[in-house]
């Protein structure tokens, strides 16, 4: 577009759970140059939006990306300086994220962990040299806030070389609120291990006024292994239409049938259509070769 958009800004995602929390990731690209301090400080304050500010059940952001703060010296001082083991002096006293932190401009309320790898930025692609046309810096940087955070690791991975960046990652610790017991809308009867050669049926009933609510002629009834990778790719399925209906002393149980299963664990899955997501699941159940009597 030749430039006539904003090609550089924020974007975040939030994670809702239950227990009422809710995870915030915003990633961002800031405006480039040594010289463009206030406005990466004025990007910031207008992409602030992008943390959810307003919701009371986000309780850890971690704000990431390319930031673009450079170093206030020159290129061959700030090699100078990390030859001599200096990094964290030299970030405390003239690199810009820490200063834009310290003195409230940006950021607040927000943390880093200690930074002791090398400058992310400028690289010559391919290689781990720096162009000194441009003062080396850390450009690229993870912050984090939250009570229910613990760092565990912050560094660069210098083996990576198809940018003119370091890639970073860090590594935390997220202490989620425990969580009470699910309720399913569908409860699964137990199955008992099964043979090979005998077709797998299965009964469940539905619960919590599900049928009445959010109730589908769409929805269906899966078989997944016992370790589910994907709820929208069972095994095998069937429409809950094709289903039929039993009662069992005066309760409404609904009845699946599939064909034979080969030999392994498997589990049975209500897909709800407009909750888009399983209401029901039932507990590993095994499936063998009949014994030869």
């Amino acid at each position: 577009m030749g430039g006539l958009t904003g090609h550089k800004g924020s974007i975040g995602i939030k994670i809702s759970l239950q227990g009422h929390t809710a995870l915030v990731f915003v990633d961002s690209h800031f405006i480039h140059d040594d010289v463009a301090y206030d406005r990466r400080i004025a990007q910031y304050h207008s992409n602030k939006v992008c943390c959810f500010p307003e919701d009371p059940e986000v309780k850890a952001v971690f704000w990431l990306g390319d930031l673009n703060f450079r170093v206030d010296k020159e290129p061959e001082e700030v090699m100078d300086l990390i030859k001599s083991n200096a990094v964290l002096s030299l970030l405390n006293s003239a690199e810009q994220l820490k200063r834009a932190v310290r003195e409230g401009e940006a950021f607040v309320g927000f943390e880093e962990q200690a930074v002791s790898f090398p400058p992310t930025y400028r690289l010559y692609v391919g290689t781990t040299e720096y162009d000194m046309r441009r003062t080396p810096s850390w450009c690229d940087r993870v912050l984090y806030k939250g009570d229910i955070i613990s760092p565990i690791s912050y560094s660069s991975n210098q083996d990576l070389l198809v940018s003119d960046h370091f890639p970073v990652h860090a590594v935390f610790d997220v202490k989620i609120p425990h969580l009470p017991k699910s309720n399913w809308d569908c409860l699964f009867e137990h199955l008992p291990t099964w043979y090979t050669t005998v077709p797998l049926i299965g009964r469940f009933r539905l619960l919590n006024n599900y049928w009445t609510s959010r109730g589908s002629y769409q929805d269906w009834v899966g078989v997944y292994p016992a370790t589910i990778d994907d709820c929208t790719s069972p095994l095998r399925w069937i429409w809950i239409p094709a289903c039929s209906e039993q009662m069992v002393q005066g309760q409404k149980y609904i009845v699946c049938e599939f064909v034979s299963l080969p030999e392994g664990n498997y589990r049975l899955g209500y897909f709800s259509h407009y909750s888009n997501c399983l209401i029901g699941l039932s507990k590993s159940f095994k499936v063998i070769q009949q014994p030869v009597e």
